[in-house]
């Protein structure tokens, strides 16, 4: 009988930290993968943006309705979208205040810092990218016209260090530039509705569509193209945010469109060569993430 209890006792022992570790780590349950990153996130459905450990534990949150973009910036501080009861563009200090805050009757789905310390925030309904400056006063409209559901209009947009914008139109299947007077100069289409999209240094654009990730050079030929069939390993659901590392790997944010999946990586890393190096697992927190922000590395974040 002694000895009975004395092995129960020492199969408790064994068994306690399996029980008491917190859920899906990617240490756990990638053992074999190498690649580590902290990441900032939004979820949609959790209405919540997350501060993710490279571990896999959330360090941080903040509430916010519908937030399909957010930045950590610079000063530490989280710019972030949210689109509920209130609408709108905010920036919150670690602890949690609100340091600058623009709100409007639109729905809004993205945001930017500027480089003047602006803040370019996407109007989807009011069918305009404005910039606000630090006193919530707006200081530039740029009109944008879209066709369809007007709530299937914009998602990301962003300004560019040429002075000219990006807009990601959804029911129009395309990514379309406008300078610095409104006016369009080019139009980028893609195969599905377009989520997200970014400039790199070398003039490529990078998009993100539903079911994919597309780069084209200036004269809009396709140099690099990601599909389901690239991936194995990863169900691709809507591509709503992407960053560009320096190693030239992607980034990709795979949007779950409004439910919770286990199925398939909520964030993942692609190399040029479509090997995926990284998956992020879906904390028991989560439900839906959108954006993502990869912490881990420096210089300002190409997404």
């Amino acid at each position: 009988m002694k000895k009975n209890i004395a092995f129960i006792i020492q199969m408790v022992i064994l068994l306690l930290p399996m029980a008491t570790t917190s859920y899906g780590t990617e240490q756990q349950k990638n053992p074999k993968q190498k690649v580590r990153h902290s990441y900032l996130c939004s979820d949609i459905g959790a209405k919540r943006v997350f501060k993710i450990s490279a571990a896999g534990k959330i360090e941080w949150e903040y509430p916010a309705d519908q937030c399909t973009d957010a930045w950590m910036l610079d000063n530490g501080n989280i710019l972030m979208s949210f689109t509920g009861k209130t609408r709108g563009a905010r920036e919150v200090t670690p602890d949690k205040k609100i340091a600058w805050e623009y709100t409007t009757s639109s729905e809004v789905w993205g945001c930017q810092r500027l480089a003047n310390g602006n803040t370019l925030v996407v109007e989807c309904t009011a069918k305009r990218l404005i910039e606000v400056d630090r006193k919530g006063q707006i200081v530039k409209i740029l009109p944008v016209k879209s066709g369809g559901n007007v709530h299937m209009g914009m998602r990301h947009g962003r300004k560019l260090a040429n002075g000219n914008y990006l807009a990601c139109l959804l029911d129009d299947k395309v990514v379309r530039e406008y300078d610095s007077s409104g006016k369009m100069i080019r139009q980028i289409k893609v195969p599905d509705m377009a989520f997200s999209a970014i400039r790199l240094r070398n003039g490529n654009t990078v998009i993100g569509y539903r079911g994919g990730v597309i780069e084209v050079d200036p004269k809009d030929k396709v140099l690099w193209h990601l599909t389901q069939k690239d991936l194995p390993d990863v169900k691709l659901y809507w591509i709503c945010c992407i960053q560009r590392l320096g190693n030239g790997n992607t980034v990709v944010g795979n949007w779950f469109i409004h439910k919770r999946r286990t199925d398939s990586a909520p964030f993942f890393e692609v190399t040029p060569d479509k090997k995926v190096v990284w998956q992020a697992e879906m904390h028991k927190r989560m439900f839906d993430p959108a954006s993502i922000q990869i912490l881990d590395v420096k210089g300002y974040p190409l997404r």
